[in-house]
């Protein structure tokens, strides 16, 4: 009877939602709320100056997240501790979802969470410990109305080099201010020599040595940062939140921590009790199944959510992930693109059921515009560009790869896997010249052949009614142009271009030179060589065989017009 009982109360919990709920918004941000008006402001007057100060610091302007971040603040900290989490933040439904208690500070976990949200979305990337670093410092920022304090320090057990390092370039009167100079150049590939010389003045060594001595030393002192002038009241609108969306929203925050997966079933399960049919309920249901390996029920409740005209993108996108028709599937990953424009997943995902290689580099130039810093987008696209032979574009493909990797190991690995693909494309150019010099041998074979049938056909059209041949007697060689033929043997050394004819000279086998009359090559049996000619010597000469009829033409000086030529 426990469990029944227990999932009842998870379910009324998560219908508080019916309280009067209200939802501010601003950049990435939406805060929602039961606690009032001031509440919510406040909550989302502290978020908007963390983004303002990461952004001075960091060098960066107009941070963004790939998907909204949205904090739900609760009349008091007990109502809010039973959708609480170590992580603060985790991906919900259309969201990263968290929670704070109202008047109190956001608390160091969110903040972190934050920072890594707004740091992982941008166009260039620096160093790892730099952006980790950065990362851990900003989790103790202090936010007092417009009054941001940077600097203070963690618990001892979490200073770790990387915190210390962004520290020292971030607080320290000697280094303040030159930190974004830093990020700007790394982020934009520069070399790490040159971008710390070009910061500070000194090689990345010195300010390791700097660091450890700073860390050991452990005097870490505080600067105050400017804030960004707001007004709450004005700037941030008030707006109702219906009661559907309020209770999913609640029930996201379940959704996004994994240790609570039987509550969060339960809030969506309460939920399609009380709205039958909710779009919300049966997409946090779905992607509930799907984390937890039950297939069958997933495809159910995400096949019904893909229906709704509002679905959600990640639904949308898992949905189109699984379905077997190629059809639906596109339709439901486009669908997924336009309702997270800033989601380079749907695109990577629209890449693999592409009609074409070419709707395919399209899908992944998009992808790797959204998500910049994904090196396996890179790379794919690299690949599709050499498959659509586009060298230039491809090469720069694998740079970005290359210039985007996060330390030295990860490059190299990107320079394998670059020099491999160029062996296998420069083993592809072989195979298809091969292939192409295959096919051409068969068609001039094929053209001797047709050739060689069509004089048969007239021998025999000619041979009907005939006496049979004496057998005491020579065979001749019929053939229906009255003029005489004779044949020639040798080695072309040069071609004539008089117009539309030409004119071979034939240095003889028998040691003599013949000039013969190519009138026009389409009437002509040519085999062993291509059917167009390059006028005048002939480099290298080439060993020829010909049958011409005699003709003489003083005014050419040719012997005759040629009929069959075949290059040995």
């Amino acid at each position: 009877m426990r469990r029944p009982v227990v999932l009842l109360m998870l379910a009324a919990l998560a219908l508080r939602a019916d309280e009067r709920w209200i939802e501010f918004r601003s950049g990435p941000f939406e805060v929602r709320t039961s606690a009032g008006e001031r509440a919510g402001r406040e909550t989302l007057a502290k978020l908007e100056q963390f983004r303002h100060a990461l952004e001075s610091v960091s060098g960066r302007s107009e941070l963004q997240t790939v998907w909204p971040v949205r904090l739900l603040v609760f009349k008091s900290a007990r109502e809010r501790a039973a959708y609480a989490s170590e992580t603060a933040l985790g991906l919900g439904r259309d969201a990263f979802t968290g929670s704070v208690a109202a008047r109190e500070p956001l608390p160091p976990a969110l903040l972190r969470d934050c920072a890594v949200a707004l740091l992982t979305e941008g166009t260039g990337r620096a160093p790892s410990e730099i952006e980790e670093g950065l990362v851990e410092l900003f989790s103790t920022l202090a936010i007092e109305g417009q009054r941001i304090t940077l600097g203070l320090p963690p618990a001892p057990a979490a200073r770790t080099p990387r915190w210390a390092r962004m520290h020292l370039l971030a607080v320290t009167p000697e280094y303040y201010g030159k930190l974004r100079v830093l990020a700007r150049n790394l982020a934009s590939g520069g070399d790490e020599e040159v971008a710390y010389r070009n910061a500070f003045g000194k090689p990345p060594a010195a300010i390791e040595k700097e660091t450890d001595a700073y860390l050991a030393k452990g005097n870490f002192g505080t600067v105050d940062l400017s804030g960004r002038p707001m007004n709450p009241e004005r700037d941030f609108t008030a707006k109702p939140v219906e009661a559907p969306p309020a209770a999913a929203a609640a029930a996201d925050l379940l959704l996004a921590v994994p240790a609570k997966g039987a509550q969060a079933r339960a809030a969506y399960e309460a939920m399609l009790k009380q709205w039958p049919g909710s779009a919300e309920a049966q997409e946090g249901l779905g992607l509930l199944a799907l984390r937890e390996g039950r297939m069958q029920e997933a495809r159910q409740h995400l096949g019904a959510t893909a229906e709704a005209s509002m679905a959600g993108a990640r639904a949308l996108l898992e949905y189109g992930r699984r379905e077997p028709d190629t059809g639906k599937a596109r339709t439901a990953l486009e669908r997924a693109a336009e309702r997270n424009p800033r989601w380079a997943a749907p695109h990577w995902e629209l890449a693999r059921v592409a009609p074409d290689t070419k709707k395919k580099v399209e899908h992944l130039r998009k992808a790797t515009s959204l998500e910049p810093r994904n090196a396996g987008y890179w790379i794919e696209l690299a690949g599709a560009l050499q498959a659509v032979e586009e060298p230039d574009e491809a090469a720069k493909a694998w740079a970005s790869a290359e210039r985007i990797a996060a330390n030295k190991e990860e490059r190299e690995r990107i320079r394998g896997l670059r020099a491999e693909a160029r062996r296998a494309l420069e083993e592809q150019q072989i195979a298809a010249r091969q292939k192409e010099q295959e096919e051409k041998r068969r068609e001039l074979e094929r053209l001797k052949e047709e050739a060689m049938a069509r004089i048969r056909l007239a021998e025999a059209k000619a041979n009907v009614g005939s006496p049979p041949p004496d057998p005491g007697r020579k065979v001749e060689r019929w053939w229906d142009d009255p003029r005489p033929r004779s044949r020639a043997r040798g080695v072309l050394q040069k071609i004539d271009c008089l117009g539309k004819r030409y004119r071979l000279v034939i240095a003889g086998d028998d040691g003599k030179t013949v000039q013969l009359l190519l009138p026009d090559s389409t009437r002509v049996v040519i085999t062993g060589g291509e059917r167009t000619f390059a006028c005048g010597p002939q480099k290298p000469p080439r060993k020829i065989s010909v049958e011409y009829y005699v003709s003489p033409d003083a005014k050419l000086g040719t012997a005759g017009e040629l009929a069959v030529i075949e290059f040995q």
